[in-house]
């Protein structure tokens, strides 16, 4: 399933959550292709999703780790949730961007 996304051509994301002691990362997005959207959620790795990060901070936005919301749960569990749109006032579009690792797709 490597680089399913590359058939696309926008990614529009617009929230990512995930739990600190997972591996995966729940990407909620849209897929543009032929400009035709698709809202759908995949999993992703922790390394693209810095991946993600570092191409949104190259295009002018700043990430603010503060605006993260977080759940801790008594047993040192994180749930750490970031929405797009209430940071920057809008989804964030990326073009041209590759997964380097397996992206499961869990809703069409």
């Amino acid at each position: 399933m490597e680089n399913v996304i590359s058939m696309y051509d926008k990614l529009i994301l617009h929230k990512i959550t995930y739990e600190t002691s997972s591996a995966c990362v729940t990407a909620e997005c849209e897929l543009v292709s032929q400009n035709k959207k698709t809202l759908t959620s995949f999993l992703i790795s922790h390394t693209d999703l810095n991946r993600i990060l570092s191409k949104i901070i190259s295009e002018g936005y700043e990430f603010d780790s503060e605006l993260l919301n977080t759940v801790q749960f008594e047993d040192g569990t994180e749930i750490v949730d970031y929405q797009f749109n209430h940071v920057f006032g809008e989804a964030i579009i990326l073009e041209d961007f590759d997964f380097t690792h397996a992206v499961t797709e869990i809703r069409a």
